[in-house]
């Protein structure tokens, strides 16, 4: 017995053995995608009524396909996208019975794998929406077309629905339900160009500015031997002819000649499904029921759930860190800033199809002060100075992917570019939704306006907004954001960004400006509940920045702002300092950050007129 017993042991382990083997045998990238099936990507689950596309699925799932799709390109980080989201799902639900006609699907852009596709869709904006009609074809220049953006579901709709008209007066969409208004003044001809077997015609008399018929079209465009059709108040010839009394009313023709109203007081969707569903019960044609389910994976990835250790341990070390790092205060890291680097070259820059005139001064003049000022070793600062004299060779346009493939180069051949992986510290959100790139971003502007303050002390000709320019330029053209974006913009103008006289008073009016989005965003749906949005620095980390009255005390703000991020205060936990050696001023320490260093600066020609708050 205690033989066999032992066997059976060995057994269930080597079962246990050959499925984690399996497991561990998966490619990263077909992790990634069992992850992405699983727990779905971006701001979108299998729960929600959103086709998710990814690289993997993207070109299977929209090009010869018998059915439209309309697409939110998005960025996960972008708080526009964020707030978008709720009322995208929310369309989902509401059209899901439309499936067969048309799609609402998702493609997180923010995924270094579908960045390429959202290139290739020229994706200046986030979120944008693009239609692909029925039996779309790859090819150049097939990008879909834009559809306006609404407001929350009911304006999804009506712009979805209007696309579709446009796309119906056009010749495409004809295996649809016809939802082309009717304007014929005479009911006689509602049975013309009708599928043979139509039983009954449903004409809904209504306002212009409603879209119950086509909604009603599309709900029940399963039933059989039934036509929808609708026409809008001002075809008045039309309801003389029907005697309509009140809009919207339901108008029934049958094959056999007969008509009458089901009802003249029957005003909203549901309504007018009921009232025609209890018109067909009697007569044995069945309408089906219009219900909102939710998705169910049904993949074949995997049997049974296997508990990885190493992932539980990653998570516990990296919560440690996370509390270590929140512990260290107002604090950079070289691993923030060169990861908001590499996202901007190849995630954002990347993504333009042509960069040409505007933009390609505004990637000229931000390229210009990452290699003057950015925290890079020899190897780095070389790489950044090869991409400016490249972008500067080709003329008159510069390809976004041509960026990306310079970068992805430079990484391949093992030049020792970036210290660090790609990761987020001081910038590590409470979920990957939250911070990040946006905080990134504002840290790396922060920290160049003071390396340029600090290296041109004493430079009478140095620009005072060489940086400013860059960081507007950039944002305008650059940034995906579209809505944060706009917002900075309007920020440049209101708080007069071209008065910056001085460099010190470009490092006050970037802190200015990041107070003010702050106070914009604070209690917004983006805002990181762990990382709440408030006026930088906080009285506990900087005392001396307030006076008795709570009103900023500019010089004392200036001199904290320059210790916060000076070149010579930047931490080095997770990054490679061999790397960085030659191309830092001052030097690292062995345990991974900078040696603390208070520097008492000339505040005295800083005055309260530098900040236009």
């Amino acid at each position: 017995m205690f033989e066999f017993n032992k066997i059976l042991f060995i057994s269930i382990v080597l079962g246990c053995v050959i499925d984690f083997s399996r497991n561990a045998a998966l490619s990263n990238q077909e992790l990634k995608k069992y992850k992405q099936l699983i727990e779905g990507q971006g701001l979108y689950s299998p729960e929600d009524d959103i086709t998710i596309l990814t690289a993997n699925n993207f070109k299977n799932s929209i090009y010869g396909k018998n059915h439209a799709l309309l697409i939110e390109f998005y960025n996960s980080w972008c708080g526009f996208c964020q707030r978008f989201a709720p009322s995208w799902k929310a369309l989902g639900s509401d059209v899901k019975g439309w499936k067969d006609i048309v799609t609402i699907a998702a493609i997180d852009c923010n995924d270094e794998d579908n960045a390429p596709i959202c290139r290739d869709f020229e994706i200046m904006a986030y979120p944008t929406l693009r239609y692909i009609h029925e039996n779309y074809q790859e090819g150049p220049g097939r990008i879909g077309s834009d559809v306006q953006k609404g407001e929350d579901v009911y304006s999804h709709k009506l712009f979805l629905i209007k696309k579709i008209i446009q796309e119906q007066r056009e010749g495409r969409g004809k295996q649809f339900p016809n939802i082309l208004p009717y304007i014929d003044s005479d009911a006689s001809r509602l049975f013309d160009d009708v599928p043979s077997g139509t039983k009954y015609v449903f004409l809904i008399l209504e306002q212009p500015d409603s879209m119950i018929g086509p909604e009603i079209a599309f709900d029940l465009h399963e039933a059989s031997n039934i036509v929808i059709k609708y026409s809008l108040a001002n075809n008045t010839a039309l309801e003389r002819n029907v005697r309509a009394v009140k809009l919207p009313t339901i108008f029934v023709k049958g094959d056999d000649g007969t008509q009458e109203f089901l009802s003249e007081f029957v005003n909203t969707r549901e309504g007018i499904r009921i009232a025609i569903r209890e018109f067909l019960r009697p007569r044995s044609i069945q309408v089906p029921e219009v219900t909102t389910k939710k998705n169910i994976f049904t993949g074949k990835w995997i049997e049974a759930d296997i508990p990885d250790m190493s992932a539980l341990m990653e998570a516990r070390e990296t919560e440690n860190l996370k509390k270590k790092i929140k512990q260290m205060g107002d604090v950079v890291f070289q691993a923030d800033l060169e990861t908001a680097l590499r996202y901007s070259l190849k995630r954002e820059i990347a993504l333009v199809k042509s960069i040409s005139g505007e933009k390609l001064e505004a990637l000229t003049k931000y390229l210009k002060v990452l290699v003057k000022y950015f925290p890079f070793g020899s190897q780095g600062q070389q790489f950044l100075t090869q991409i400016k004299d490249k972008v500067a060779a080709v003329g008159d346009s510069v390809s976004g992917a041509d960026i990306a493939q310079w970068v992805s180069k430079a990484e391949e051949d093992g030049r020792q570019v970036f210290s660090s992986p790609p990761q987020w510290l001081a910038c590590r959100g409470s979920s990957a939704t939250f911070r990040g790139y946006p905080c990134g971003l504002w840290k790396m502007f922060h920290f160049l306006t003071v390396a340029a303050a600090e290296q041109n002390v004493g430079n009478e000709d140095a620009y005072p907004r060489e940086i400013l320019d860059a960081m507007l330029g950039y944002i305008k053209h650059f940034f995906g954001c579209q809505d944060c974006s706009q917002h900075f913009q309007e920020m440049a103008v209101e708080k007069d960004m071209k008065s910056v006289s001085s460099l010190d008073s470009a490092v006050l009016w970037l802190w200015m400006a990041h107070n003010t989005v702050n106070k914009r965003l604070q209690g917004d749906a983006t805002e990181d509940p762990e990382f709440p949005k408030i006026q930088f620095p906080a009285p506990e980390r900087c005392p001396t920045c307030k006076s008795s009255d709570k009103s900023w005390i500019y010089p004392e703000v200036l001199l904290y702002l320059k210790h916060v991020y000076s070149s010579i205060n930047v931490r080095y936990i997770g990054s490679d300092t061999r790397v960085l050696h030659m191309g830092l001023e001052g030097s690292a320490t062995n345990n991974g950050s900078s040696p603390y260093f208070f520097k008492r600066i000339d505040t005295t020609r800083v005055q309260e007129k530098d900040v236009r708050t």
